[in-house]
């Protein structure tokens, strides 16, 4: 179980981060023309209140639909979702471990007629709770526009009273329609990127998630570029429009993909049928058991809820109710920032967090995305029986996990271990590895920030706060890293009520982060905010590290510092690093607002040539202090080829090869 589910993390972690590198590059380089050509208000339109505006939207429509219907990825039942179906631990070991003759089977439950083969995800069920995303969004989508056009009519008019308003956006109201025309088409694909997520199909998501990134940004350059159309479109619309290309080939690419399981999925019944008849009377009646065969293959799409169904939609209900209180900690900060802040502040923030977030995206993103979904299943099979499933039960149960388990014999206290002992030795690493990521952008990113600026996007942003705003924002980037892959953890291994105590603390976060918010960024503005932000992300990390302590306290050998952060000697170096990277900065680039270009360049190479050096020195000592973890990692992709037969073969790398 723990293999199968390495080889989730490892591949799809790799086939996501190699979408997002390539993904990354691409767009960097035309957004970068995209900045060149757009004022800081006008940028700070697209990158704040259009940002806020469908993120809002998209977020509570589908986030808690896309986390909590994993949990049929991690139950692997079938239609029914009956108590006497297989196991979760033996169908999710014969999903990852089924070879690529037989990836129908996995990869497609009989849409049409029930459970996928030999207990393999019903995808029926899947996009019977997933379809329910529809219409959700619909009704929030019509609510935060309705909400943005009321908010932007309120603040023309005290502008036309005299009230020192800044000029009404041109289009302001069309855009805010066109935006949310593009968030329904993006629902509409919601089904079948769920369905696609459920399946581990990572392949597939980086070809969509590429080509409709890289379509918005073609669009935008495309348009902003063209001498006659961008005089007669204003910046409102031209965002519009890209966002408007950019959901329709979400939507196109999805349901490509979610056509495709719906005919391998009907393809698949009559196979299973010719399979069972001629297997014998054993065979059959393992086929006809219940939760899959010929009783599933009476369902309807209007037949009534299984228990798994109705279970996954209160799942989903809890992680809905979350994914508002995440919504206001992450976005939260930029409400404030846009009612507060004039257009050229937000866009000052808007590109620094952009760039500054490159990295979280890149590379911090995928490996949680990947992490969820296997930590997900190995939650569910630590579940299952005896002293794991109270271990399981959040951060409250755990200790309760260990009076129980002092209560019992030695050979239950080993058995918690056992269960438990996989998800430390797969969190270590992760976590580890972020937090080295984390690190390098923390030491080297406050440094380096103003020269980035300026060699890129010129002195028209170099010498605004950008800089220092995009320093503060290096050192945020090592709190988002070990954040994303701690919440990660612990929202897949809690179960309901574990989930609802965690809400409950978010929604004490939340509260404190927005009058943090409201205090720095009317003093401090776009710096301000990105404080207000750190503070939040302390907030969280201690209590999902409250957690995870609480959740291994069966595993007398788990340490937090030891288990989860760096050696204290590369905790050193990243420190002196830091250090001699600030002192050269002070010493070449002292005044270098003022510097001819000239000479700014000859000095900025030298500033570089050290940053090389320093960087250089502290990946070798890495190598010799973190052995252990770069083992792990290559030991995993080791496993994963030599099961698979290939790069491509094995758990989700079938997937990922097959998509």
């Amino acid at each position: 179980m723990e293999n199968d589910q390495a080889h989730v993390v490892a591949s799809g972690f790799l086939a996501l981060l190699a979408s997002q590198i390539g993904t990354r590059i691409v767009t960097f380089a035309i957004n970068l023309l995209i900045a060149r050509h757009l004022t800081p208000g006008a940028y700070g339109l697209a990158s704040v209140q259009f940002h806020l505006l469908t993120t809002t939207v998209l977020f509570i429509s589908r986030e808690g639909f896309r986390r909590g219907c994993l949990r049929f990825g991690a139950a692997g039942v079938g239609a029914g979702g009956d108590d006497d179906a297989e196991t979760p631990d033996a169908k999710v070991k014969e999903a990852n471990c089924r070879g690529d003759g037989d990836r129908s089977s996995r990869n497609s439950g009989a849409i049409g007629g029930g459970a996928g083969g030999n207990g393999g995800i019903n995808n029926r069920s899947v996009l019977r709770v997933a379809a329910l995303a529809v219409p959700w969004g619909m009704v929030i989508t019509a609510g935060v526009c309705s909400i943005a056009l009321w908010q932007h009519t309120a603040a023309a008019n005290a502008s036309s009273g005299g009230s020192a308003q800044e000029p009404e956006v041109p289009y302001y109201r069309e855009a805010v329609v066109l935006h949310g025309m593009a968030a329904v088409l993006e629902l509409l694909a919601e089904p079948f990127y769920i369905l696609a997520s459920v399946h581990l199909m990572f392949g597939s998501r980086v070809a969509v998630e590429f080509a409709s990134t890289l379509t918005k940004s073609l669009v935008t350059l495309g348009l902003l570029s063209s001498r006659r159309l961008a005089h007669v479109l204003p910046p409102a619309l031209i965002f519009s429009a890209a966002q408007l290309a950019m959901a329709a080939v979400v939507m196109a690419g999805y349901w490509a993909v979610g056509l495709r399981l719906m005919t391998a999925g009907r393809t698949e019944v009559p196979r299973r049928a010719a399979r069972s008849k001629g297997g014998g009377d054993k065979s059959s009646r393992a086929t006809r058991r219940p939760g899959s065969g010929s009783r599933s293959e009476s369902n309807t799409w209007l037949s009534p809820w299984t228990p798994l169904e109705r279970h996954v939609l209160a799942t989903t209900a809890v992680f809905t109710l979350q994914a508002v209180e995440k919504l206001a900690l992450a976005e939260g900060s930029k409400v404030v920032l846009a009612t507060m802040q004039s257009a050229v502040n937000q866009g000052v923030y808007g590109l620094v967090s952009n760039l500054g977030s490159l990295v979280v995206r890149t590379l911090f993103q995928p490996l949680e995305e990947a992490a969820f979904a296997a930590f997900s299943t190995w939650g569910a099979d630590a579940k299952a029986p005896g002293a794991g499933a109270a271990a399981t039960e959040g951060p409250g149960a755990a200790a309760a996990t260990v009076t129980a388990a002092a209560a019992k014999s030695s050979p239950s206290s080993a058995a918690v271990a056992a269960r438990l002992a996989p998800l430390a030795r797969a969190l270590s690493p992760m976590v580890k590895a972020v937090a080295v990521l984390g690190l390098l952008a923390a030491a080297f990113g406050p440094s380096y920030s103003y020269v980035l600026l300026r060699l890129v996007y010129g002195t028209r942003w170099s010498e605004t706060e950008a800089p220092a705003v995009l320093a503060a924002y290096s050192v945020y980037v090592l709190l988002l890293a070990i954040n994303g892959i701690g919440e990660a953890f612990v929202h897949a291994v809690l179960d309901a009520r574990g989930l609802q105590q965690s809400n409950a603390l978010l929604l004490v976060f939340s509260g404190a982060h927005l009058g943090v918010c409201v205090a720095l960024v009317r003093q401090y503005g776009a710096l301000g905010l990105v404080a207000a932000d750190g503070a939040n992300m302390v907030l969280r990390i201690s209590y999902s590290a409250w957690c995870i302590r609480r959740f291994f306290r069966p595993l007398p050998a788990f340490s937090l510092r030891r288990d989860l952060l760096p050696a204290p000697s590369a905790l050193g170096a990243f420190a002196i690093a830091a250090a001699a990277a600030a002192t050269s900065n002070r010493l070449l680039l002292a005044g270098a607002a003022s510097m001819p270009q000239r000479i700014f360049l000859r000095r900025a190479a030298s500033h570089v040539g050290v940053g090389v050096v320093l960087l250089a020195a502290l990946l070798g000592l890495l190598v010799r202090t973190e052995r252990a973890v770069l083992r792990q990692v290559l030991e995993m992709r080791r496993k994963r080829r030599e099961r698979g037969g290939g790069p491509g073969g094995g758990g989700a790398g079938k997937s990922g090869k097959e998509d």
